[in-house]
């Protein structure tokens, strides 16, 4: 059992996390997502005590990851059990994914593009490429291609809807150079990917001191 004098300093993070989470999963109960987090500072005394020698700043960006994750994993469980599906269901993309999405939603197409198909670069098809999970991928990413901001939009459609190379958008940008233009690509591409459900959360591991320590 945590002594809630440790937990307590943290309670803004906490109540900081539960409101972020609760506007992403509003079915989902605010104080719920609250409880969630502080059962993860009960489940993890030692990794929390061995964060201290690391000072306020680091020790803060680590129990904040840490309970953005607990909280996503909560609203995840709830959500599947709620829709009847299990959370292992669930489907997470990555920005290659979404790369490979981008020209099929912002041109309007409805062939399968090669990328899709040499995702992984095995001699297996991507499971975008699967049944009706690239329809289902296109919905997805189109829906959250619409809640960018203007300057996200412009950007994407630049590189994956007319075929802009990096230098060509710098231009059209006024940009320094190439490399400014790819950062911007990419930051916009991962702003979609956080629209669409986010990145898949790191598994939580219990730090466990060793006999030395």
């Amino acid at each position: 059992m945590m002594d809630y004098e440790v937990i307590k300093p943290w309670e803004y993070v906490i109540a900081g996390v539960a409101r972020e989470y609760h506007k992403k999963f509003d079915m989902v109960d605010g104080d719920d997502i609250k409880q969630a987090c502080y059962e993860w500072f009960l489940a993890h005394p030692n990794k929390v005590e061995s964060w201290v020698i690391l000072g306020k700043k680091e020790m803060k960006n680590l129990i904040y990851r840490s309970l953005r994750n607990e909280a996503l994993d909560y609203c995840q469980r709830w959500k599947a059990k709620g829709g009847g599906y299990e959370v292992v269901d669930l489907f997470y993309y990555t920005p290659e994914m979404v790369e490979a999405v981008l020209p099929t939603v912002l041109r309007g197409t409805s062939e399968v593009p090669a990328s899709i198909l040499n995702l992984g670069k095995t001699s297996r098809p991507s499971v975008l490429a699967e049944g009706g999970n690239f329809a289902t991928s296109v919905a997805e990413v189109s829906s959250g291609y619409d809640k960018l901001i203007d300057e996200d939009r412009a950007i994407l459609l630049l590189r994956f809807g007319l075929n802009y190379e990096f230098d060509e958008v710098k231009k059209e940008l006024d940009l320094n150079t190439d490399d400014a233009a790819r950062q911007r690509v990419r930051r916009a591409v991962k702003r979609l990917v956080v629209a669409i459900g986010g990145f898949k959360p790191f598994e939580d591991q219990e730090y466990i001191p060793t006999e030395e320590e």
